[in-house]
């Protein structure tokens, strides 16, 4: 046995509450922190595993953090991101309502027009996906434009969708503009939304000024009311696009949606640094380590006063993205289909990218392969420099439109993981110790 070129070491040393002290460990293979012991951890420093006991070296084994000498890791890993990706039984479709937005967002690499909808074609393709005995469930993902513009159209549609009697879940990205408490009680009670993902940018004046409403009013103030009355059962990320322009008022922001009572179970943070939808951010856009600095002073900040956020990843890709699996598909309103998120409303590939339109294809037939259909190839190839990255497994490459672009779009606990690995240990009540 050897160690995995997915394992993850922390240099620091922690203490835990019975006096125990330990390293902690992340294998990117099983998505799962652990601690060893120091001498287990300085033999896997050394690769030398003669020195680990053999029930400990079985533990290793079953976390992946170790395995058999010889073992072609990278085949491996993509041999899993390509099972997920084929895997027939399980539909996601990415439902764009309308192609409109009430908001004008400066950074913003979206064209956004109003347009008729024609959407019975694109419900009828969800429900043919619904109706097949090879299909186990089905995830919807409700976007735009802004979804809750076309709220009738969602309500109608999901009734048809819920009524199939499958495996059916639903999730939805929104500016929250439109956000009452009532309707967060229709998309989750009638429409099987779980999941919500809700942009706030800064600051009352400083959000309303970054995401400007059409008409010229704010929506600080709606979102975060909105926010108070969540349901039961839904998963609400805040989500913060950050640039040089309000990265000064994140750790502002946090505790101003603490203060209003929004560090609560069921609510999580999640910034992000704003990257390029096909324009160009990079007079606004923060380098990825500067980024990922900045980041773990906000995430500690953010636990210091009870909001959730995930210190790691806690699950294995099962697939890269929509846009890596044939099984996955975004359809716009007018019932063109696309295999990447970011075509539908970015001029130019708007035209180039559609793949099909919902007429032309028949019952649940998957879609035909998109530009990034050959991304586990790319990465085997050594195109990419995914290949060579421990941390594959839980990220899957991130964006192949991004790389393919010339950016790299490698998550920010690529850059900040020694300060992620002590958040995890401050949540489990365990000390830092001094190095030296």
């Amino acid at each position: 046995m050897i160690r995995s070129r997915y394992l993850l070491l922390s240099d620091a040393f922690y203490r835990d509450r019975s006096g125990r002290v330990a390293r902690l460990a992340y294998s990117a293979r099983r998505a799962t922190l652990f601690a060893v012991d120091p001498g287990t951890a300085s033999a896997l420093d050394d690769g030398d595993l003669t020195r680990v006991a053999p029930h400990q070296l079985a533990t290793l084994a079953e976390l992946e953090a170790v395995v058999p000498d010889g073992e072609d890791e990278l085949r491996e890993v993509l041999a899993s991101l390509r099972a997920g990706s084929d895997d027939a039984g399980v539909r996601v479709f990415t439902l764009m309502p309308t192609s409109w937005c009430n908001m004008a967002c400066s950074y913003c690499g979206q064209e956004h027009e109003r347009t008729k909808a024609r959407m019975d074609a694109v419900a009828a393709r969800v429900e043919a996906a619904l109706a097949d005995p090879a299909v186990r469930r089905v995830h919807v993902n409700w976007f735009g434009g802004e979804p809750l513009l076309a709220l009738r159209t969602i309500r109608a549609l999901s009734a048809r969708f819920v009524r199939a009697g499958k495996p059916y879940m639903a999730r939805m990205a929104t500016n929250g503009s439109l956000l009452t408490p009532s309707t967060l009680r229709v998309l989750h009670d009638e429409c099987a939304v779980q999941a919500l993902e809700v942009t706030i940018d800064g600051p009352p004046a400083l959000h309303d000024l970054r995401r400007l409403k059409r008409n010229g009013r704010g929506s600080f103030e709606r979102i975060v009311g909105a926010l108070q009355s969540i349901p039961d059962g839904m998963v609400v990320t805040i989500r913060i696009n950050v640039d040089h322009g309000n990265a000064p008022h994140v750790e502002e922001l946090i505790g101003l949606l603490a203060a209003r009572g929004l560090a609560r179970p069921g609510i999580e943070l999640h910034p992000v640094p704003v990257h390029s939808w096909g324009n160009d951010v990079s007079k606004v856009e923060l380098g990825a380590r500067e980024y990922a600095s900045l980041e773990a002073q906000w995430l500690r900040y953010a636990g210091s006063l009870g909001f959730g956020f995930a210190t790691l990843p806690s699950r294995v890709k099962r697939t890269t993205c929509v846009a890596t699996s044939v099984h996955s598909e975004v359809l716009d309103p007018q019932g063109r289909v696309y295999s990447c998120s970011e075509h539908p409303l970015v001029p130019g590939v708007r035209s180039t990218g559609v793949v099909a339109t919902v007429s032309s294809l028949v019952g649940a037939t998957p879609r035909p392969r998109g530009a990034f259909d050959d991304w586990y190839e790319d990465v085997e190839a050594g195109a990419q420099r995914c290949g060579q990255c421990p941390l594959l497994p839980v990220c899957g490459g991130a964006c192949p439109k991004l790389w393919r672009e010339g950016h790299a779009p490698c998550p920010s606990y690529k850059f900040n993981l020694p300060d992620r690995f002590d958040l995890a240990a401050a949540r489990l009540g365990w000390v830092r110790l001094p190095s030296g």
